[in-house]
Parts: structure tokens; C-alpha cells; sequence
């Protein structure tokens, strides 16, 4: 729990600003756009693949 508690201030004393935290919501929101476009990849390329068989 220390751990996390050591991310957090970190995270708190990166993001200081306005506009640091702006960027850094805007890379969260692309990566997690791509993982879940990659999810979404990967589930419809299995459905595929069993109706050939």
C-alpha cells in the first residue's frame, strides 16, 4: 500500500499544472482507445476463424 501511495504523490507532483494534466489525459484516453480497439480486433478475427472450419 506504501507503494501506491508513492505513485499517487508522484503522479500529483508530475501533474501540477493545468495543462500537464490535460496531456496526460489525453494519452490515457489514446491508449486506452487502442487496447480497446485491439480487444475488439482480436475478438472478431476468432469469431472468423470458426466459421471456416
Amino acid at each position: 500500500m506504501d507503494g501506491f501511495a508513492n505513485l499517487v504523490s508522484m503522479m500529483d507532483y508530475v501533474v501540477n499544472t493545468r495543462r500537464k494534466r490535460h496531456i496526460t489525459g489525453g494519452l490515457l484516453i489514446s491508449a486506452a482507445l487502442l487496447f480497446a480497439g485491439l480487444a475488439i480486433t482480436v475478438m472478431s478475427v476468432g469469431d472468423e476463424e470458426g466459421e471456416y472450419e
